[in-house]
């Protein structure tokens, strides 16, 4: 009964000190933190002040931790005296409000910081460029390639719908040509030979046909020269000729009837956007006193009361007697029981016919201080004082033959008990 009324006591007492811990951490005004980048810009030239709240002045109703709020470029934490001011440099559209990046107050690091002033540091003028490579054709009768790029030219404007405008410049390696159509069309090929020592003017004498390019002509002409002669008389008689051939033929082919020339032109065009300017917002910042905070002393001491009561409840709880049937002389386990110092009394009365062997624990004998256990057995109890060994044989109790079971306690050992 005394133990549960301690056990009860112990556990209300854990439940008070949790109970405190939870009302000091809610009591606790919590705090917010945020990253610090070290930097060093410049001071800025022109200082915006806001008229009234920074709330009412951007935007009423609108909320300034909102996810529309850029995020800052870069943040400084300048202390000055007992007083600390933070810099968030914010890079914006020209067109957006520097009201709409103040911030409501806020706590970090122990201060609470308060919006104190707009400086502006940078106004950049807006432009965007990009590279830009478009093609250019042109039609041609010939397909010479310096005429060609004298016609498609070495500029050419450009523009487009996103207000891109500006030069692009001809890539004469990117030329290419292509024919735009054929047709045909036939011509006369002549071809000359010449047949010597002929005897007369025989056309028989000269071939009818002859090869030239792998096509054949045929004959249309002769042009005959004497080549050597004999006189007779006041005359001259030819003796010798040459044949001067004249040989053509039709063929055809085909021809192209135009070229289209393309090439690339390469270069960066710009256009006019809107520009971006630069922001600081100062916020000036007052040290926050905060009362002592206790809550780690209350969990640390219920942390070392609940390992106090652990170690107790094990100390008390543990088993301190062995106990062991003896068969014929060999030791069985039987039990492990705990024994109280302070009312030792070991209860053996349901061994019967066997040795009791009792193996004491060193500290439980530590702690009678010369008292004696009381042992409970089936016919008679014992009073053992264990003063030496820690442990103690007991012999077997049986009936003895013949005679009635006695009463599980004699009147000397109800008296002892007593």
């Amino acid at each position: 009964m005394k133990r549960k009324k301690w056990l009860l006591l112990t556990g209300a007492g854990l439940v008070s000190i949790v109970l405190l811990a939870c009302s000091a951490m809610a009591a606790e005004d919590p705090s917010v933190d945020i990253s610090i980048t070290e930097s060093t810009s410049a001071p800025s030239d022109s200082v915006y002040q806001l008229s009234g709240e920074p709330v009412a002045a951007a935007n009423a109703g609108e909320n300034f931790q909102s996810d529309t709020l850029p995020y800052p470029v870069d943040i400084q934490l300048l202390p000055q005296g007992d007083l600390r001011y933070l810099h968030k440099t914010y890079t914006v559209a020209a067109n957006y409000s520097p009201d709409l990046l103040v911030e409501e107050p806020f706590s970090q690091g122990g201060y609470r910081y308060r919006f104190s002033e707009i400086i502006q540091k940078e106004a950049i003028p807006g432009h965007s460029s990009k590279t830009v490579t478009q093609s250019k054709s042109m039609e041609s009768e010939a397909d010479d390639k310096a005429a060609l790029l004298a016609l498609l030219g070495e500029q050419l404007p450009y523009s487009d719908a996103d207000g891109y405008r500006g030069e692009l410049f001809l890539m004469p390696e990117t030329l290419s040509v292509q024919e735009t159509g054929k047709e045909s069309y036939s011509y006369t090929v002549t071809a000359v030979r010449e047949y010597t020592d002929l005897e007369n003017k025989d056309w028989a004498l000269v071939p009818k046909t002859t090869e030239k390019n792998g096509m054949t002509l045929k004959l249309q002409d002769i042009d005959w020269e004497v080549t050597d002669s004999t006189s007779a008389g006041y005359s001259e008689i030819p003796t010798s000729y040459t044949a001067i051939a004249h040989y053509s033929g039709l063929a055809s082919g085909t021809k192209s009837t135009g070229y289209i020339a393309t090439a690339s032109y390469l270069g960066e065009v710009e256009k006019e956007t809107i520009g971006r300017n630069t922001y600081t917002i100062v916020y000036e910042g007052e040290q926050i006193i905060v009362p002592f905070n206790f809550v780690p002393l209350i969990l640390a001491g219920a942390v070392v009361a609940g390992c106090i009561v652990a170690a107790v409840l094990f100390w008390r709880m543990r088993k301190n007697v062995t106990i062991y049937t003896l068969q014929q002389g060999v030791p069985e386990l039987y039990a492990k029981v705990r024994v109280s110092p302070k009312n030792p009394v070991l209860d053996l009365s349901k061994i019967t016919d066997v040795g009791v062997r009792l193996v004491f624990d060193k500290r439980f004998v530590k702690s009678l201080y010369d008292q004696k256990v009381f042992v409970i057995g089936r016919f008679t109890n014992y009073r053992i004082g264990i003063t030496g060994s820690l442990v103690q044989e007991l012999p077997p109790q049986r009936y003895a033959t013949g005679t009635p079971e006695p009463p599980p306690y004699s009147d000397e050992a109800q008296e002892e008990e007593e």
